[in-house]
């Protein structure tokens, strides 16, 4: 058994726009998000999290919690038996594993039931993540964590991103991620980013009505001038210019 005392374990949804301040516990703590999406700062760095992915916090380090949407988490404080032959490292990791998810469905229907021995029910499980926690570790390629980032980019482009936080998913520096990044895409990180959002910017000048305003929020940018900016860099002419030629070239075909 690695671990040897169940703390504590709980399930919590939390609406939008709100925060855990800093605090810690004098255990090891698993979070697990099934739904929603924000930022966790641990020990001074800050993480973005979504669904399906989990954080792993050590004994008195402190940490926050910042929800953008509507979060619902598992939440597990623990002691490590002294002889367990795992660490961990604070941070927060995406579940490769369809097999993670299924513990996870367990230890919440053990918390809500409390049928007879559930405490003993939910250490046995708790053991069973770390196992398969360690196993996926051992096993994952750096290949998988850059498909890993690279679909949440695909899903997350319309929000800030924090790169250096999701660079610390695969264990290099943001620096190396950066080129084995490059290597697999073409385009750095940043690129990628700004590309997915003015690609989407496109598709809503030509399918809505949407404001340029509206549209340079929608797409991730902070304002409507950064958006002008960034669409007239990357295309060569202005929001408006290329919705206008867009129609002109549609009425004469």
């Amino acid at each position: 058994m690695f671990a040897d005392q169940l703390e504590f374990a709980f399930t919590y949804y939390h609406k939008p726009q709100t925060e855990i301040t800093a605090h810690h516990h004098n255990c090891y703590e698993l979070v697990y998000y099934t739904s929603g999406t924000g930022s966790t700062t641990i020990g001074g760095t800050e993480y973005r999290y979504a669904p399906n992915t989990f954080s792993l916090i050590t004994p008195r380090t402190t940490h926050n919690e910042v929800h953008d949407e509507t979060t619902e988490l598992l939440c597990i404080g623990f002691s490590l038996n002294d002889s367990a032959s795992v660490q961990f490292d604070n941070g927060v990791y995406p579940d490769r594993s369809s097999l993670l998810m299924q513990i996870v469905n367990k230890l919440k229907r053990e918390i809500s039931t409390q049928r007879l021995h559930y405490q003993h029910k939910l250490e046995l499980l708790l053991n069973e993540f770390i196992i398969e926690i360690e196993r996926t570790r051992s096993s994952r390629s750096f290949a998988d964590l850059l498909e890993y980032i690279e679909n949440y980019i695909n899903e997350n482009f319309h929000q800030e991103i924090d790169l250096p936080s999701l660079a610390k998913i695969t264990g290099y520096s943001y620096d190396h991620f950066r080129h084995v990044f490059k290597d697999k895409t073409g385009e750095s990180p940043l690129s990628f980013i700004i590309n997915k959002r003015v690609e989407h910017a496109k598709k809503l000048m030509l399918s809505t009505e949407m404001t340029m305003c509206a549209i340079s929020l929608d797409c991730g940018f902070s304002n409507s001038s950064q958006f002008a900016s960034t669409f007239r860099k990357m295309t060569g002419q202005t929001p408006s210019a290329f919705k206008r030629n867009h129609f002109i070239r549609s009425s004469t075909e």
